[in-house]
């Protein structure tokens, strides 16, 4: 009886110190798991040029490591600055991505109208285009070489029901303010002609 009775005592302590350690061990293991920072994320896909508002942007939590010096943190407010680039739907923020609104060239959304056979097959909605302007011979006249009048430029919207019957499609894109007039311009005579800038 004794001897059952010491190594039970014996046992008690070496349990607790058992139960004590699993507890810290969790406690840290929490800790060190949660280590991070909150960083902004973009919502929706916004195009270069694209001044940030409060429903463009979120905060997220995440442990980056090395790239945490790459990355807006919670403590920069986004809101009012000029995204320097298409930055897709849940992208955290680059640090180079922004620029402030004295900083940046503003952008407007310029609609278009092409022809559909005009407009290349498999272009999503975001990417860059290129945007050439080609003039159709009439009667004998010299044949003139297409001439690019933007490239790199991103595509907002296009109406999808125009391509699929063989009719024109309406383009919405977005360019540099400064060029607004060169594209309009250009949509008085000829026709455009949309091109994927990468494929």
């Amino acid at each position: 009886m004794n001897r059952h009775r010491k190594t039970s005592n014996s046992r008690l302590p070496l349990a607790i110190t058992l139960v004590i350690a699993a507890f810290v061990s969790t406690f840290f293991i929490a800790i060190f798991s949660n280590k991070g920072m909150d960083y902004w994320m973009i919502k929706n896909p916004v195009s270069p040029g694209h001044t940030l508002s409060a429903n463009d942007v979120e905060i997220v939590h995440a442990n980056l490591n090395g790239a945490s010096d790459i990355y807006l943190d919670k403590s920069t407010d986004p809101i009012g600055m000029v995204t320097t680039r298409l930055i897709n739907a849940h992208e955290m923020i680059a640090k180079t991505d922004l620029a402030s609104a004295s900083d940046a060239m503003s952008t407007s959304a310029v609609p278009v109208s092409v022809r559909s056979s005009d407009f290349a097959g498999g272009i999503s909605i975001g990417e860059s285009v290129d945007l050439y302007w080609v003039l159709d011979t009439e009667n004998g006249q010299d044949a003139m070489d297409p001439i690019l009048i933007l490239g790199g430029v991103t595509l907002l919207s296009y109406d999808k029901a125009g391509n699929n019957f063989g009719g024109d499609v309406g383009l919405t894109i977005a360019v540099e303010e400064t060029q607004v007039l060169r594209v309009l311009s250009a949509t008085t005579q000829g026709r455009l002609v949309v091109v994927r800038s990468h494929v």
